[in-house]
């Protein structure tokens, strides 16, 4: 499916992590997964320069079902709020291991960066994530009226962005400019091509895949809501323009680019990002991998692209 191989620093970063889990993600707790996650993000940032920003600031913000924990990234002269939802499955992952990520992003955007510790399975099924994501939203919202707002996210952090993008629309608000979609889950079908391309991975199984997804979007809450998964809405008219970043040696490439597709197709304005050399997850190890470095770079080119246009 993808001519270009995966770039060898990509392979020798990953071998650090030593060899494939002998077990699937459903032999293992989440405390399991979360620590794994945990281990990985410290080998994939341990020589990772400190990213400076004016002020980092941890809050709790009210929620329908208690207070939700953020980090706030504020520059000196921010150019736009971006409210951020990290990668993890929806079982693993916090503002922490995505910390790295978020600075970087306030830093080279100017965004006010609202990263947000949304509640997780399996102890919290959906829609759970997907209120706490929608919560942190309106929240954030009025920080910067004045300014644009963007929805962002990575993985499972992407579904929820695009999924709280669609309910906006559908709600009459609040009111999103944007929306940055970093390889998200965008779907259930396990058959499409690049399923079946990359069903051992790298980085993820389709076992694994099916494991999640059972967990996340089978719940009954969840059975057949566009807010669960996003490729399940009928129509994708009136959304907010995008930004949408394909890893090449990814399971979730087709649901991916079949999305940017649709989007097109009902008038939204899209930028699909294509590296096709990467893995789903780059974005946590560019501090180590120079793909996935300038893939990083790209992404927030766009992004500060995407502002401008928003803003005028």
């Amino acid at each position: 499916m993808n001519e270009m191989p995966i770039d060898p620093d990509v392979i020798k970063l990953l071998d650090e992590l030593g060899p494939p889990a002998p077990v699937s993600a459903a032999d293992l707790t989440a405390e399991e997964l979360r620590q794994g996650m945990r281990d990985a993000i410290a080998i994939f940032t341990c020589d990772a320069e400190p990213i400076a920003v004016h002020r980092v600031t941890d809050e709790l913000v009210p929620g329908r079902n208690g207070e939700i924990p953020v980090r706030v990234y504020s520059p000196e002269t921010p150019s736009s709020v971006i409210v951020y939802m990290h990668g993890g499955a929806w079982i693993s992952g916090d503002i922490d291991t995505h910390d790295l990520v978020t600075r970087r992003l306030s830093r080279d955007t100017g965004a006010v960066v609202v990263s947000v510790d949304y509640r997780m399975l399996p102890e919290h099924p959906f829609p759970a994530p997907f209120d706490d994501a929608c919560d942190a939203v309106a929240w954030a919202g009025a920080l910067r009226p004045d300014l644009p707002f963007l929805v962002a996210g990575d993985s499972a952090g992407g579904t929820l962005a695009a999924c709280v993008a669609l309910r906006a629309r559908d709600e009459h608000g609040p009111r999103i400019d944007a929306q940055v979609l970093v390889y998200p889950g965008i779907d259930d079908d396990l058959e499409a091509p690049s399923m079946l391309a990359f069903r051992d991975g790298p980085r993820i199984s389709l076992d694994d895949l099916r494991f999640f997804l059972q967990q996340y979007a089978s719940h009954e809450a969840a059975l057949g809501s566009p807010y669960a998964l996003p490729g399940r809405a009928t129509s994708l008219a009136g959304l907010p323009p995008a930004v949408v970043v394909i890893a090449g040696h990814d399971l979730l490439r087709s649901s991916n680019e079949d999305y940017a597709r649709r989007l097109r197709d009902a008038g939204v304005p899209v930028t699909v990002q294509l590296d096709p050399e990467l893995v789903h997850g780059w974005i946590d190890f560019a501090p180590r991998v120079p793909s996935a470095d300038r893939a990083f770079g790209r992404l927030t080119d766009s992004v500060n692209d995407l502002i401008g246009r928003v803003a005028g």
